[in-house]
């Protein structure tokens, strides 16, 4: 994936990215289709990336940018 090149995080970071990720494909109604999943883990890299550091917010905005986008 394109989105990790160049990017390295702490484990402080990865460990917010990863509270975030769970959280929010816990709130996603099943059957949780694959696409869904990496679109939230790409929005939570990239909000990562731009210096989001709150796992609650990471999870708040991945799961709208998720919203806005169709995944059949």
């Amino acid at each position: 994936m394109t989105v990790f090149q160049g990017s390295s995080f702490s484990p402080d970071i990865i460990a917010a990215m990863t509270q975030a990720f769970e959280e929010a494909v816990d709130t996603l109604p099943f059957p949780v289709g694959s696409a869904r999943v990496q679109s939230l883990a790409k929005n939570i890299v990239e909000l990562a990336a731009q210096g989001e550091r709150d796992p609650e917010r990471m999870k708040l905005l991945a799961l709208l940018a998720l919203k806005s986008v169709r995944h059949d």
